[in-house]
């Protein structure tokens, strides 16, 4: 939405919107309070997170050209790793990283409560009684294709 301000008068009819540049835009992104709860929440120590640093590439002219703002964030215990270029500036780019890092590993704990939760049900379903009804069923299919494969069997020329 376009405001007053940021209107530059053209002539006496219209007024045009000034342009903004994303970067200038605040993100709707968590505020490092909220990932560091987060972090609390997932049991998730400082020291289990090794931060690197490298050269971006893409838009942002002598900048990335000569600042490290690309930022990879690893979690040592599962191997999980995020890499993060899109902002100009290095801050923003932690930020978005750890966020993007505690997305990761959620969905991977998800994941992983998924599949036992998946497990355990196969095994119960495995286990559990049959009623009489089935069992018939099964044994009727059974005796058919044992008849079927008796069929088959080669005669006998004496």
């Amino acid at each position: 939405m376009v405001d007053a301000t940021d209107l530059k008068s053209v002539g006496p009819k219209r007024p045009v919107p000034v342009r903004v540049r994303p970067s200038a835009v605040r993100s709707k992104t968590m505020s490092p309070d909220s990932s560091a709860e987060r972090m609390r929440k997932l049991e998730i120590n400082e020291t289990d997170l090794e931060e690197s640093f490298a050269r971006s590439s893409g838009p942002g002219g002598q900048n990335v050209n000569k600042v490290s703002t690309a930022v990879t964030l690893r979690y040592l215990p599962t191997g999980i790793s995020v890499t993060v270029q899109d902002s100009r500036s290095q801050a923003v780019n932690r930020r978005l990283a750890r966020e993007r890092l505690l997305d990761a590993i959620e969905s991977a704990r998800d994941g992983q409560r998924m599949a036992e939760i998946a497990k355990r049900e196969k095994e119960r379903r495995r286990k559990s009684i049959r009623p009489a009804s089935l069992k018939r069923k099964i044994l009727e299919s059974k005796r058919k294709r044992a008849e079927v494969k008796k069929q088959r069997t080669k005669i006998k020329l004496d």
